[in-house]
């Protein structure tokens, strides 16, 4: 029996399951989404919020600094901005890992507006969902390092002619102006959805043609990758996440580390032969029934949505902290 018919079994046989993980998820995605971009409050209600101003300046996950409806941006790019300031961000780095430490990425598989958009997108009823090839899977799960290793390249001049070399620090900044002031904006989703796209559309609204939408070949590029990402997320669950996001190639390098785990009994388990559900369910494509019994992350790749603990129907999946 292929692994697609058991899943279809499984679905037959256990309709009524406990969809209780999946509600509490969908229920802290939303209102994160309407916290975390508190203006959209100010708006329908016409109060004013500037209390939660100071409360959301740095949070774990990709927030583009160009976002009108946040207060701040992602603690990533605050600390690649303190790298071109000069300034070695001992506390932030501290704080990140403390989080992937004791969070591991639940706030990517929970709170994060972008991980949840895609989830909404994923959630349109459509016929053949599918996945990437296992072997093709694996290549393009590095893509998302690109953004991370050209955007140090790009700074670390800055930070070590900052104290090295004034003058040409100056004059560096100045010709990377963009880069310094919004290091990961080209490669945010967030930036393209909340900044990007609503004012490429406002001057397209404004002058009545499309001219707007080319003037910038840059843009232009991007405006049509990051539609097909959101367009594939129909299909392909977190098709950002796992390739194009460079705060989760960062968080997979830590997240494997933290002592949030989910860890397989073997008493339980009764591994792929019999039925591999946990596998088919898992929306990062992790081989789970590959990893160690003790704990799995996919390499890091984990997004604790815990999607595998619910469709397993042995019980067999566990969180533990350890």
């Amino acid at each position: 029996m292929s692994l697609k018919s058991k899943f279809i079994k499984y679905k037959k046989e256990f309709k009524f399951a406990d969809h209780t993980i999946t509600i509490a998820r969908r229920i802290v995605q939303i209102v994160a989404f309407v916290i975390l971009n508190y203006v959209i409050l100010e708006l329908i209600f016409s109060v004013n919020l500037l209390v939660l101003d100071g409360l959301f300046k740095v949070v774990p996950f990709l927030s583009s600094p160009n976002n009108h409806l946040t207060g701040g941006a992602g603690i990533v790019e605050y600390i690649y901005y303190s790298f071109v300031e000069g300034v070695f961000p001992v506390f932030l780095i501290g704080i990140l890992i403390l989080i992937l430490l004791l969070t591991n990425r639940f706030f990517c598989g929970w709170i994060c507006p972008v991980g949840a958009i895609q989830d909404a997108c994923h959630a349109i009823p459509t016929k053949n969902k599918k996945s990437i090839k296992q072997t093709t899977h694996k290549k393009l799960l590095k893509l998302k390092f690109v953004p991370v290793i050209l955007v140090l390249c790009v700074l670390i001049p800055l930070f070590v002619s900052k104290t090295l070399d004034p003058e040409f620090y100056t004059n560096y900044k100045q010709s990377v102006i963009s880069i310094a002031q919004n290091p990961l904006g080209y490669f945010s989703l967030s930036e393209f959805l909340f900044y990007t796209m609503p004012n490429i559309f406002g001057q397209v609204f404004t002058s009545g043609n499309l001219e707007p939408l080319f003037e910038n070949g840059i843009l232009f590029v991007l405006y049509i990758v990051y539609l097909a990402i959101i367009i594939g997320s129909v299909w392909y669950p977190r098709l950002y996440c796992k390739y194009f996001c460079p705060v989760g190639a960062i968080f997979s390098m830590g997240s494997k580390y933290s002592f949030l785990k989910l860890s397989r009994s073997p008493v339980k388990c009764v591994g792929r032969t019999e039925c591999g559900i946990c596998e088919n369910a898992c929306p990062k494509q992790i081989k789970i029934l590959d990893e160690p019994y003790e704990f799995y992350s996919g390499n890091g790749e984990c997004n604790f949505c815990l999607k595998c603990k619910e469709v397993c129907p042995y019980g067999a999946i566990n969180i533990k902290f350890a």
